[in-house]
């Protein structure tokens, strides 16, 4: 075996060596940006505080209580980072996972746009992927967008391979649907892809994929994805009652954030070219016209999936760039077609002259588009709440428990336990009897109005580092205040010192 192993791995490296080349390139180039932005945002640090929840025996859980909103598999990725590095507070660990997510995306593009054109527009499309500033950005974000994007673009192109080729694929597209489900619950959206997928494969495929359809893989494949996603609703019932519960929040979350904005239908449309470049934005273009034009297969269906991400998400009335992050894929593989085939009649050394400069042209263009954005972008509170943070893991004892409109940061940041402000300020005070210390910032946009002036008790006594002390750069500031002195304070006594 060992005999005939050896040889198959020599030849599949010797015939894929350019994306072993592109993922050393990229894995370098990534690699000084994955601690930009300073410090996690709310949603990274929910993510990496239940992963840490996991490691200390307390179950999937934000703070002590069972979380049903994020679904497993990137706290479960954190997780194990922290569990072989043995770090429970370093950023950096995690990032480890993001950066391997950030590559496996590139190889998914690569492995399937290659099985169905070439190696390479393989290389163009992972290329294109890669140095989109959409996808760039997001590279060093402990999220689930870079790793939901591979998955469910996977279960995507492997459901075209088992209604053009063989049905044997089919299975593989729901055990990567089980994952990207477990990944981001916007993976539904797999659902209304098939409605246009499937007659389009019916009219286009002709009785070879009417015979697929009607396989007992066909209909026995769903199964797969279903045993990969049971533990976790089997879990959601037992947690909280309801097995849908996380799909039931994550449904109506886009609906009530920041009810008083709304952007325009042709958002998404209007942001590609920002989102990809101009000249990516223009290849794709061309590449949808070639697409409808040639009556490609496999080009149509990737052109449909990412006008059914870009529509769905148009209707609601909150936009955000990455919320149809999962279309950079299917994107990235339609733009490289125009490139790739101009290029297609030239001999084989002229040809990879001829990529070569294009491709490094616009890797130069939107390196120094990125490059500033990652070294000068940093996430609000970024640097002074780290410090209060480090204040706090010295001062607070063991255990104690902080009130913060940005709890996961200060779970995580702190270690110690952490619950937002109540709603209302009537019931501050009862808070703050039941707590060590709270945390007052202004740059949280999600708390209650009446949390921010609270520093106004500042003015009415000189708080000491004993009890109180403020952290401040030139845009934040994030006030540490022991709860018995806010109290003394809420009262208009003078603190004792």
């Amino acid at each position: 075996m060992y005999r005939k192993i050896v040889p198959r791995v020599r030849a599949t490296l010797l015939n894929h060596w350019p994306i072993a080349v592109l993922l050393l390139l990229f894995g370098i180039t990534y690699a000084p940006s994955m601690n930009a932005y300073g410090m996690l945002w709310w949603d990274e640090s929910e993510y990496a505080s239940i992963g840490r929840s996991v490691l200390d025996g307390q179950g999937f859980a934000l703070v002590g209580t069972p979380n049903s909103l994020r679904p497993p598999l990137l706290p479960l990725a954190g997780a194990a980072c922290m569990l072989v590095s043995g770090e429970r507070f370093d950023d950096s660990v995690l990032k480890v996972a993001s950066w391997a997510f950030d590559l496996l995306a590139l190889l998914c593009v690569y492995g399937f746009a290659t099985a169905a054109f070439d190696s390479t527009l393989g290389i163009v499309a992972a290329f294109f992927l890669g140095i989109s500033p959409s996808f760039w950005l997001f590279v060093p974000r402990f999220m689930c967008e870079v790793p939901f994007m591979a998955l469910f673009a996977a279960a995507v192109w492997f459901f075209y391979f088992g209604a053009y080729r063989h049905e044997r694929f089919f299975l593989w597209s729901w055990i990567c649907l089980g994952l990207a489900l477990m990944t981001r619950y916007t993976a539904a959206l797999f659902l209304p892809a098939m409605v246009v997928f499937v007659p389009v494969a019916l009219w286009l495929g002709g009785p070879a994929t009417r015979r697929r359809f009607s396989s007992r893989e066909f209909l026995l494949s769903p199964f797969a994805g279903f045993l990969i996603v049971l533990p976790w609703l089997i879990r959601e019932y037992v947690s909280f009652g309801d097995p849908l519960t996380g799909i039931k929040q994550a449904a109506g979350q886009v609906q009530r954030y920041l009810p008083g904005v709304s952007m325009p239908w042709y958002f998404y449309l209007q942001q590609l070219p920002a989102m990809l470049s101009a000249a990516i934005a223009l290849l794709f273009a061309a590449g949808v016209i070639w697409a409808f034009w040639k009556r490609q297969r496999f080009a149509l269906h990737t052109v449909l999936t990412a006008a059914v991400i870009l529509a769905w998400f148009s209707f609601y009335r909150f936009k955000d760039e990455r919320y149809v992050s999962a279309a950079l894929p299917f994107i990235a593989v339609i733009s490289a077609i125009p490139l790739a085939k101009a290029t297609a009649g030239l001999r084989s050394p002229l040809r990879t002259a001829t990529l070569g400069v294009v491709l490094a042209g616009m890797f130069f263009v939107n390196f120094r588009a990125t490059r500033p954005i990652l070294e000068h972008t940093y996430t609000l509170g970024y640097p002074s709440f780290l410090d209060a943070m480090y204040f706090l893991r010295t001062q607070a004892s063991p255990g104690a428990l902080v009130i913060g409109a940005n709890f996961p940061q200060i779970h995580w940041y702190s270690g110690l336990r952490a619950t937002g402000f109540p709603s209302d300020e009537k019931g501050l005070q009862e808070a703050l009897r039941h707590s060590e210390w709270v945390i007052i910032t202004n740059f949280e946009p999600d708390q209650p109005s009446y949390a921010r002036g609270l520093t106004n008790y500042f003015a009415r006594w000189e708080p000491t580092s004993e009890t109180a002390l403020l952290f401040h750069d030139s845009r934040n500031f994030t006030a540490v205040v022991r709860s018995d002195v806010m109290l003394q304070a809420i009262a208009g006594k003078s603190p004792q010192p």
